[in-house]
């Protein structure tokens, strides 16, 4: 599956072959101001290229142990990634994914209660693993 955001400086490969996961919208000030439905699937890899880096936003907010990823030219949020033991974990905006079969509606979610630790383990059991991020710059 692909994704993108509006101007396509960041793309996304999601290479799972379940379709079917019901997107999570965050309820934070934050992600709701930004529209965001979260997909992931363990075990599924994200490949993410981001063809301008100077235009790419990293924004961490709310715990601050997530990193959220956005286009500097059309401001879209397009996944949230955090490092769990060395490792990077992702889950991905559904709203910039290129899901032909389409997504069911959102369910609302609110961990505002989990502390850091159980953030982490919810992370590391349930979004996609392994992500590469290839990032061009303007010397590359």
């Amino acid at each position: 599956m692909r994704g993108s955001c509006t101007c396509r400086n960041i793309q996304v490969v999601w290479r799972t072959v379940d379709y079917s996961v019901v997107p999570r919208k965050c309820l934070c000030p934050y992600c709701k101001s930004k529209g965001a439905a979260y997909v992931s699937k363990s075990r599924s890899l994200v490949q993410v290229s981001i063809h301008n880096a100077d235009l790419h936003n990293i924004v961490r907010q709310g715990s601050g142990i997530a990193e959220f990823h956005e286009c500097g030219n059309c401001h879209d949020l397009v996944f949230v990634t955090a490092a769990i033991q060395g490792d990077v974990y992702a889950a991905l905006n559904a709203n910039c994914m290129e899901n032909t079969q389409g997504f069911s509606s959102a369910v609302d979610t609110d961990f505002s209660e989990q502390c850091a630790a159980e953030k982490l383990q919810r992370w590391r059991l349930n979004w996609c693993h392994p992500v590469q991020i290839l990032a061009n710059t303007a010397e590359n």
